[in-house]
């Protein structure tokens, strides 16, 4: 367990400290037909999403604009590394004897609100509160996204993007 002391900064040290960030991603989802528990997109790098190697960030919100206006409920899954959850490019299932790394998840937040525009729907979730860990080497986390909206859904290369409110230490 790591040692803390909260007495070394004052408090305004510490506001002073942390930095609000909004990250953006167009990730690149798998365009074949995913069925539920299919994996959309997996090991996408969020590049200097922490302060320092080895560094903490706090999530705070997810913005899903889903281009291909299907609105299905996803997880978006945070890992410290770029194991994949299916080892395939095909949108497969998740499957251990793939090399899922387990211990690499880091948390997984679920999008199932939309807002529904026209020919596009808006997920979202706010106050998350999930801490995010990099690697002793990187300031990068990896995100990876499965299908939960129970049916077969197929999504263009760019039909997703993310936007990630964080909180940086």
């Amino acid at each position: 367990m790591a040692d803390t002391d909260i007495f070394k900064y004052s408090t305004n040290e510490r506001l002073g400290k942390m930095d609000v960030d909004v990250i953006t991603l167009t990730p690149d989802t798998a365009t074949e037909e995913c069925e539920a528990g299919d994996v959309i997109f997996q090991a996408d790098e969020l590049a200097n999403i922490v302060s320092v190697n080895g560094g903490t960030c706090i999530v705070q919100s997810i913005g899903v604009l889903d281009d291909d206006d299907h609105g299905g409920a996803i997880d978006i899954v945070f890992m410290d590394t770029t194991g994949l959850l299916d080892a395939g490019d095909d949108g497969g299932t998740i499957d251990a004897a793939d090399g899922a790394i387990p211990d690499a998840i880091l948390g997984v937040v679920s999008i199932s609100n939309y807002f529904d525009g026209i020919a596009w729907k808006y997920g979202h979730k706010e106050n998350i509160g999930l801490v995010l860990k990099a690697a002793s080497s990187t300031k990068s986390i990896y995100v990876a996204a499965v299908n939960r909206s129970g049916g077969a859904l197929t999504w263009t290369a760019a039909g997703l993007r993310l936007k990630i409110g964080i909180v940086k230490d």
